[in-house]
């Protein structure tokens, strides 16, 4: 079994902060739309800063004020109200271009800013809207707080048994040019054990699952948490950066820590909204 230098700074980390995400998870409201909101902010920063090393140009304060009200909108707006700030902000975005200097207007800063509001506050506003989830479905508010830890659950088993069974079994590698050192022996594991986990999850917190929606639910999130975080390799690897930055000991940034929550967060809101209970 190969070792990395970095894994009790893993473990450190882990202990710290997932106890105050589960905690912000139960408490739900403004709280955990604030922290949300917070992760966005940090994130997005990271991304247009990877961008901004490879020679492009983001409007990056635009960017991250754009990606906030969407958290302020998951909160407390409406479908409608949200149509209108992508409208709207598209048109900014397109009007910022026509200010700058000659000869630094192009599309690439454009598609880059409204890339990153999309892939780090679009994908990330999903957390809130699983916690308000029972607002729509007329459920008591404090259940909204299971679908949080669902998608939570399945993704850390996901990262962490995708990461054990590597350095153990590791030998083929998954996708060398984005990614050297996944393994296939680590995405079989990692797949596998969110099944698991989606299960366990239905025994203990997730009574809403039955044995199909649990084992289809933990296969899917299995997948998309590793695709997730194939996603921000290849960002890393285009930005020739390692980590999006050193926030978090042992693991990097919060694109880092949280690339895998981007793709499973709204797997999760959609499957529980649209097949588990039924609701368009």
């Amino acid at each position: 079994m190969r070792r990395d230098p970095r894994f009790w700074l893993r473990v450190g980390s882990a202990v710290v902060f997932a106890p105050l995400l589960v905690g912000l998870a139960f408490v739900g409201g403004p709280w955990f739309a604030a922290f949300v909101a917070l992760l966005v902010a940090l994130g997005l920063s990271e991304f247009y800063r990877m961008m901004m090393e490879r020679g492009m140009r983001p409007s990056g304060r635009l960017g991250v004020f754009m990606a906030l009200v969407l958290c302020v909108l998951a909160y407390t707006g409406t479908p409608s109200q949200t149509n209108l700030l992508f409208t709207g902000g598209l048109l900014v975005i397109f009007c910022s271009e026509l200010l700058r200097p000659t000869g630094k207007r192009g599309i690439e800063p454009m598609a880059v800013t409204l890339f990153g509001i999309l892939y780090v506050g679009w994908l990330s506003v999903h957390l809130v809207l699983l916690r308000e989830l029972p607002n729509q479905l007329g459920q008591p508010y404090s259940q909204g707080a299971s679908y949080v830890l669902l998608a939570f659950l399945l993704t850390w088993v996901c990262d962490t048994a995708a990461y054990a069974f590597g350095l153990w079994l590791g030998r083929r590698r998954l996708l060398p040019e984005v990614s050297p050192k996944k393994s296939v022996e680590g995405s079989i594991g990692g797949l596998l054990a969110t099944v698991a986990a989606a299960h366990v999850a239905r025994l203990w917190f997730a009574p809403y699952l039955d044995v199909v929606h649990a084992t289809l639910l933990g296969a899917a999130a299995g997948v998309f948490a590793q695709v997730g975080d194939l996603a921000e390799s290849l960002l890393k690897r285009v930005s020739g950066t390692k980590d999006a930055s050193s926030l978090i000991p042992g693991h990097g940034g919060v694109l880092d820590r949280f690339d895998s929550l981007y793709f499973t967060g709204p797997l999760i809101y959609y499957y529980l909204k649209m097949i588990v209970f039924r609701s368009v």
